[in-house]
C-alpha cells in the first residue's frame, strides 16, 4: 500500500510545484517576457532553417513561425496553455519591443537603398515600375470598396481603408527581389538590371504613397491631411538638405578614428528615435522617419557597412521575431470561417498577382522584351516579403483594416513571397544563363580552358602558377579565376548588390590578379555570390566550356579526409576533369613524379605531367608498382607512357620506373622525397577516394612531404562503359543528389 502511494504524492508534489511555479512566472512580468522571448526565437530559427533549407527567403520561416505562435495554431491546439503564454495582459513588452524592432529594421531597409538605382533610367524601367504599383493599386482599391460595401472593412473609414488596400498591393519587396537575384548571379544580367531599376523606383513610388495613405487615415479631414502631407515634405526637405551633411560629418569622424566608436553610435541612435518621434507627431507613423534617415545615409562606405554589422543582428536576431510573433498574435485565421472570407482571400491573392506580374509584365514586352524576360521580370515584381508584414500591421493600429482582412492580407503576402523562387526557375531556368552567367560571353575559340576557383588568399598564387604551367603558351591557353563570396545570411533588408560588388575586390582575388599581372599571366576574373559553391563551380565550368577545374585543398569541417566536404562535392558534380591541389610550400615543377596503376584516372594524370613536361620542361618519373612476383609490368603501362610524351617538341625524356611492392601507398610515399610535385589520379588502390564525411586518414595525401595534384577524369554519361564518376559509389550517389537541387 505504502509503495503504492509513495508515486502518487511524489506526482502530486511535482504537480503543485509545476503550478507553482507557472503561476509565479505570470505574475511575474519579466519571468513571462523572458519565457516569451525565448519561446519566439528558438521557434524562429528552426522555421527560418527550414525554409532557408527549402531554397526558400528565411524570413518565411519565420513569419510563419509567428503565426504558429499565435491564436491560429497553438491556441488552437491548446487554449491554456495560449492564455499562460500570452495573456492579455502579459503581451505589451512584446508591443513596444515589436514596435522598436520595426524602427531599426526600416532604418537598415533604407541604409540598403541606393537612390542611384532610380536614376537616369530608361523608359522601359519606368514605365515598368509605375505599371507595377498602378495596376495593383487600381485593383486592391476596388477590392477595397467591396469590402466595405461587404462590411468587411469599416464604413466609416471607407476611403482610406480601399487606399491602404491598394497601396499594400502595390508593395515589392526590394531586398528580396535582389537577393534572389544576387543569389542566382542574375544581377548583372539584361533581366536582373531591370528588375533591380524597377523594383527601387516602385519603392520610391510606394512608400510615397503610402505615406499619403497613412496620413488620410490618421487625419480627420482634408485639411488636416493636406497638413500633414506638407510637414512630411518640410521634413524629407530638412533631411536632405540639413541632416545628410551632418551625417557625412560623422563619417569624416569614423575617418579620422579608424572605428565605429561608442559615441558614434549614440549619435545615431539619438537620430533614429527623433526621426522616428518626429514623423509619428506628424502623423505618418515612426517607421518612416527612421527609413528616411537610412536613405541619406552617405552609401557604398566603410561607415554605412559598420554601421549596419553593428545594429543588424540585434535587430534582425532579436527583434524582428517579437515582431513576427506579434504579427502572429494578432493574425486570427480562425476568423476566416465562412466560404465567402475564403473567396475573398482567394480574390486578394489572385488580384495582387495579377496585378503585380500583369502590370510589370505587359509593359516589359511592350518595350521589347521577350515573354520569358518579361515573365521573370512580373514573378520578381509580386514578392512583398516582411514589407507587408510592416504595412499591414500599421493598417491594423490605425483601424483602417479589421482583423478579418489582416488575416487574409497576411496569407497574401506569404504565398506572393513563397511562389517568387520556384516560379522563377521554372520561367527562368538556368539553362538560359550559361551566356551570362557571369557577366561575359562564352570564349569562341577553344583554347586548353583551366578554371581556377580560389578561396583562400595563401592559395592563390600556387594554384595560379600550376594553371599556367598547364595551360602552356598564351595563345594556347584561357585562364579563368573564380571568387564566390557566401552570402550573409539575414535575407531580410540585404540585397546582396553590395556583397556581389564585395566578392570581386576580395582579397583572395586581389591576391591572385596581383600574382597574374606581375607574371603576365592572362586571367579573366569571374566573381559573384553563390549559396552552392560546388554547384556554381559546376555551372560556371560548363558555361566556359573549362577543360580542367584546378581547385585547392581545404580541410573539410567534419571528417578526416581531404577529399571531403566541399571538395567532394566537386569531385562529384562537375562536369570535366578536376585537380585537386594541396600545397606542401610548392615553388616549382621541376622534378614530377607520376604513380601509375592503369586505371583511368592515372591516365588523366600521366596527362597532366604530359604538359607540364612540354610547357615547364619538367623532368617526369612515372612509377608503375606492381604487385610482388608479377613479372613485367603489363603493356598498357608503356602504351600509355609512350602515347602522353611520344612528343617530338618535348624538350626531356621520361623516365619510367617499375617497383614491386605489396604497399603500393607506402612505396609513392617513400619516392616522393626525391620530387617537387605528385601527380596522381584518384583510386582506392593509392588510399584516396571522395567521401562527403571521410574519417579514414587518407594515406598518401598525408604522409607524402611533396605537393599533390591529385587528378579526377571526368567520364559522360552517355560514354560507352562509362558511369557518371568511377571513383567510388559514394561519388555516384552525391551526383545523383545533387543533380536534383
Amino acid at each position: 500500500m505504502g509503495s503504492i502511494m509513495v508515486p502518487d504524492l511524489l506526482a502530486v508534489a511535482v504537480r503543485h510545484e509545476l503550478f507553482h511555479v507557472v503561476q509565479q512566472t505570470v505574475e511575474n512580468d519579466l519571468l513571462l517576457l523572458l519565457v516569451q522571448v525565448v519561446l519566439i526565437l528558438g521557434l524562429s530559427r528552426i522555421m527560418g532553417m527550414l525554409f532557408a533549407r527549402m531554397r526558400q527567403p528565411q524570413v518565411i520561416g519565420e513569419m510563419i513561425a509567428g503565426i504558429m505562435l499565435g491564436p491560429s495554431l497553438l491556441g488552437r491546439l491548446s487554449h491554456p496553455t495560449f492564455n499562460v503564454l500570452f495573456p492579455d495582459s502579459g503581451i505589451e513588452l512584446l508591443n513596444t519591443l515589436s514596435q522598436l524592432g520595426v524602427i531599426f529594421f526600416l532604418f537598415l531597409v533604407g541604409l540598403e537603398f541606393e537612390m542611384e538605382l532610380v536614376r537616369n533610367r530608361g523608359r522601359s524601367t519606368i514605365f515598368t515600375a509605375l505599371s507595377s504599383i498602378a495596376v495593383p493599386f487600381v485593383l486592391g482599391f476596388g477590392i477595397g470598396l467591396w469590402l466595405v460595401r461587404a462590411g468587411w472593412l469599416p464604413t466609416e473609414k471607407r476611403l482610406p481603408a480601399a487606399l491602404f488596400i491598394g497601396a499594400s498591393m502595390s508593395i515589392t519587396a526590394f531586398p528580396v527581389l535582389a537577393r534572389i537575384l544576387t543569389e542566382r548571379n542574375l544581377q548583372k544580367t539584361k533581366l536582373g538590371t531591370a528588375a533591380i531599376a524597377a523594383a527601387a523606383i516602385n519603392d520610391v513610388a510606394a512608400w510615397v504613397i503610402l505615406a499619403f495613405v497613412v496620413a488620410v487615415a490618421h487625419t480627420a479631414g482634408s485639411g488636416r491631411a493636406l497638413r500633414t502631407v506638407a510637414l512630411s515634405a518640410a521634413f524629407a526637405a530638412a533631411m536632405f538638405l540639413l541632416v545628410r551633411p551632418f551625417l557625412r560629418r560623422l563619417q569624416a569622424i569614423y575617418d579620422r578614428q579608424g572605428r565605429l566608436s561608442q559615441n558614434v553610435i549614440a549619435v545615431l541612435f539619438l537620430l533614429i528615435l527623433g526621426c522616428s518621434w518626429t514623423t509619428e507627431r506628424i502623423g505618418i507613423h515612426a517607421m518612416f522617419g527612421a527609413f528616411l534617415l537610412g536613405v541619406v545615409m552617405p552609401k557604398g562606405t566603410d561607415f554605412v557597412r559598420h554601421v549596419t554589422e553593428k545594429m543588424e543582428d540585434f535587430t534582425v536576431v532579436f527583434l524582428l521575431p517579437i515582431f513576427f510573433a506579434t504579427t502572429g498574435l494578432k493574425t486570427q485565421l480562425g476568423l476566416l470561417n465562412e466560404p465567402s472570407l475564403w473567396l475573398y482571400t482567394g480574390l486578394i491573392v489572385a488580384a495582387a498577382c495579377v496585378g503585380k506580374f500583369g502590370g510589370a509584365a505587359a509593359v516589359a514586352r511592350a518595350f521589347g522584351s521577350s515573354w520569358r524576360e518579361s515573365s521573370a521580370i512580373g514573378i520578381l515584381m509580386n514578392t512583398r516579403g516582411l514589407v507587408e508584414l510592416v504595412i499591414l500591421t500599421v493598417g491594423l493600429q490605425f483601424g483602417v483594416i479589421t482583423n478579418e482582412v489582416f488575416a487574409m492580407m497576411v496569407i497574401m503576402a506569404l504565398i506572393t513571397t513563397f511562389m517568387t523562387t520556384p516560379l522563377l526557375h521554372w520561367v527562368y531556368p538556368a539553362r538560359f544563363l550559361k551566356a551570362e552567367e557571369a557577366g561575359q560571353p562564352a570564349a569562341a575559340a577553344k583554347p586548353f580552358t583551366i578554371l581556377v576557383p580560389v578561396a583562400a588568399p595563401k592559395s592563390a598564387e600556387p594554384l595560379l602558377q600550376i594553371a599556367g604551367m598547364l595551360g602552356g603558351p598564351e595563345k594556347d591557353r584561357r585562364i579563368y579565376t573564380l571568387h564566390l563570396q557566401r552570402p550573409v545570411d539575414r535575407s531580410e533588408f540585404r540585397s546582396g548588390l553590395r556583397e556581389a560588388q564585395q566578392a570581386a575586390t576580395d582579397e583572395a582575388l586581389r591576391t591572385m590578379l596581383g600574382h597574374a599581372k606581375a607574371h603576365q599571366i592572362p586571367v579573366e576574373p569571374i566573381a559573384f555570390v553563390s549559396r552552392d559553391v560546388a554547384r556554381d563551380i559546376g555551372r560556371v565550368a560548363r558555361g566556359r566550356q573549362a577543360d580542367l577545374v584546378l581547385i585547392g585543398f581545404h580541410k573539410p569541417v567534419f571528417g578526416r579526409s581531404i577529399l571531403g566536404g566541399t571538395v567532394h562535392r566537386v569531385l562529384a558534380t562537375v562536369p570535366t576533369d578536376v585537380a585537386v591541389f594541396v600545397d606542401r610550400g610548392f615553388v616549382g615543377a621541376q622534378r614530377v613524379l607520376v604513380p601509375y596503376l592503369g586505371g583511368r584516372h592515372d591516365r588523366l594524370a600521366m596527362t597532366l605531367a604530359g604538359r607540364f613536361a612540354r610547357n615547364a620542361m619538367a623532368r617526369v618519373t612515372v612509377l608503375h608498382v606492381t604487385p610482388p612476383s608479377r613479372g613485367q609490368p603489363p603493356l598498357n603501362a608503356k602504351d600509355a607512357v609512350d602515347r602522353v610524351f611520344n612528343d617530338p617538341t618535348q624538350p626531356l625524356p621520361v623516365q619510367m620506373r617499375v617497383m614491386e611492392s605489396a604497399d603500393p601507398a607506402g612505396t609513392v610515399i617513400d619516392a616522393s622525397r626525391d620530387f617537387d610535385l605528385v601527380v596522381i589520379g584518384v583510386a582506392e588502390e593509392w588510399g584516396l577516394a571522395s567521401h562527403l564525411f571521410g574519417w579514414r586518414p587518407e594515406r598518401i595525401a598525408e604522409g607524402t612531404p611533396t605537393s599533390l595534384l591529385i587528378a579526377r577524369q571526368y567520364v559522360h554519361p552517355q560514354a560507352p562503359g562509362g558511369g557518371t564518376l568511377p571513383v567510388d559509389r559514394d561519388i555516384e550517389l552525391a551526383a545523383q543528389t545533387a543533380g536534383s537541387d
